[in-house]
């Protein structure tokens, strides 16, 4: 999930305005030179986006807001002996925390807990404007297509701030529709343990794509299921599937996101387990319509952006997209011809000395935090 800011979108920034020639994707390359070992190794400060920038290592309780030279202005930390799948703040200055299996918990901005669910939570949720919150969850059951032996299955539901359940959607049960759109293995691959993996839940904004097919209306869900290699939406009313796409085209993709040209930012990471590994990872943004890339994005050489396990992608309001590679702990932001205007190589290290991975990273409108710091002031940037 990313909000829809009230100065700017956090996630649903300007479309990058790409050219497509020839009818072929546009496609973007980057080179990677030496690197220090941590912190931020590029800053092109008249091309890159001036946003501070929030990431959440994955071996840590604490969520970190760093400006474009990587000091850290603020931090939310609520020791609980978990560390944090996912970390993003709300526009009130808010801190919700997915603790992977475990809980969702919500933070002020002094870190004092506000709400919490416990839950098999992971990978996303949605903050809802009636304070509703949608969470990705799951459970386990005997597997519904062999009837024998157990398998974990997601399911969307939406919780009011007082925990009731007043909304669900349980993704086994939407199989064959699914099915009705793209290719699917079912019963599943036995090399996953869970089905299917569902690790994105935006409800969509007003759009083009809105105004044209009642697919894509605001307030339908948009999902990612990473082990069925899919995209899709959910109408939300009725629960069913009512568009999806992927299957020959993504591997193992994460954080689909509608633009406000109607098109959709798809971080497409390379490997599925149970099918290939291409071993690359590319940004797409796809026109739904014609199920089109219009533009792409991919290192130079391929290998050297590679981030088989989890990522993120978010497009600017300057029209570059800043990235996660999140298996190596590395962000980075590109412009719309591939040039690498910023990057930050997480300075959390393990004792070992390798850097920690972590899951997603958001960039956040200047102006936003600068008026979250003078409201609350500049608090702590060292409580561990």
């Amino acid at each position: 999930m990313l909000v829809n800011w009230i100065w700017v979108p956090a996630k649903r920034g300007p479309s990058c305005g790409v050219m497509v020639g020839r009818g072929e994707a546009a496609e973007a390359k980057l080179s990677v030179g030496p690197k220090k070992q941590s912190g931020v190794t590029v800053l092109k400060r008249g091309k890159c986006d001036n946003g501070y920038r929030l990431y959440s290592s994955r071996a840590t309780e604490v969520a970190h807001l760093i400006d474009l030279d990587g000091r850290e202005v603020h931090r939310w930390s609520y020791p609980q002996g978990k560390t944090w799948h996912y970390a993003e703040m709300l526009p009130n200055g808010h801190l919700v925390a997915i603790i992977k299996d475990v809980m969702i918990l919500e933070l002020d901005w002094d870190s004092n807990l506000v709400w919490k669910r416990r839950m098999r939570a992971h990978h996303d949720f949605y903050r809802l404007p009636n304070g509703n919150t949608l969470v990705v969850d799951r459970r386990s059951l005997k597997n519904p297509w062999t009837h024998s032996g157990k398998l974990t299955c997601d399911v969307i539901v939406e919780l009011t701030p007082d925990n009731r359940v007043v909304w669900e959607w349980k993704a086994e049960e939407h199989a064959g529709e699914i099915a009705e759109h793209v290719n699917l293995t079912i019963p599943p691959y036995a090399k996953f343990w869970d089905w299917p993996h569902i690790n994105t839940v935006e409800v969509l904004p007003d759009s083009p794509a809105a105004r044209k097919d009642s697919r894509f209306k605001a307030g339908n869900i948009l999902f990612c299921g990473r082990h069925i290699d899919t995209i899709g939406v959910i109408e939300k009313q009725s629960g069913k599937v009512v568009w999806a796409w992927g299957p020959g085209e993504l591997l193992g993709p994460h954080m689909p996101t509608m633009l406000p040209n109607g098109h959709l930012l798809i971080y497409d990471n390379g490997q599925n387990a149970a099918v290939r590994r291409r071993g690359y990872t590319r940004v797409l943004e796809l026109d739904p319509f014609g199920e089109r890339i219009v533009w792409q994005y991919k290192a130079d050489p391929p290998k050297s952006f590679y981030s088989p396990s989890r990522g993120s992608n978010q497009r600017l309001p300057n029209g570059n997209t800043f990235i996660a590679e999140s298996d190596s702990g590395r962000l980075f932001e590109v412009s719309a011809g591939g040039e690498i205007v910023w990057e930050l190589l997480n300075p959390d290290l393990h004792k070992n000395g390798g850097r920690m991975a972590l899951y997603r990273a958001i960039c956040y409108p200047r102006k936003f935090i600068d008026r979250l710091l003078a409201h609350y002031g500049r608090a702590r940037t060292s409580k561990k």
